[in-house]
């Protein structure tokens, strides 16, 4: 968008370390497949959310090498401790007035929190771990 023109900042992510790609399908619909074609749309899902990520990382990166080679005074930022606590604050209670009003809300907003926390103490280990050793 051209931000880094106007101020030569570049402000990490808070919420998010990469795109995702999400498909939903009306449960009915799915339920009427035949399996040969249920597992034709995972495994066509499976591949397309690789792919997205994988261009995604790619154009990232070939993007920050031009943005770092056209524009060298650019500095990375982080949001202050203080923004970033708002943040998280505004989403733990949207996400819990949503799951108070909706039992299936619920069950999505649980069932991602258990995920993560379970992904995170991997990340921690391995990518996080990783990545500390090498700079």
């Amino acid at each position: 968008m051209g931000f880094h023109k106007i101020a030569p900042y570049y402000y990490t992510g808070w919420h998010e370390p990469a795109a995702e790609l999400h498909f939903l399908i009306n449960k009915k619909s799915w339920d009427k497949l035949p399996p040969d074609l249920q597992e034709i749309l995972r495994v066509a899902m499976r591949s397309a959310a690789y792919d997205m990520y994988a261009q995604s990382y790619h154009e990232n990166s070939e993007s920050w090498s031009k943005m770092r080679s056209e524009f060298p005074d650019i500095k990375i930022k982080s949001f202050p401790s203080e923004v970033l606590d708002a943040m998280r604050k505004a989403n733990t209670e949207l996400l819990a007035e949503r799951a108070a009003k909706d039992p299936l809300a619920k069950e999505i907003i649980d069932s991602q929190a258990a995920y993560l926390e379970k992904a995170r103490a991997w990340t921690r280990i391995s990518d996080k771990a990783y990545l500390d050793t090498t700079e």
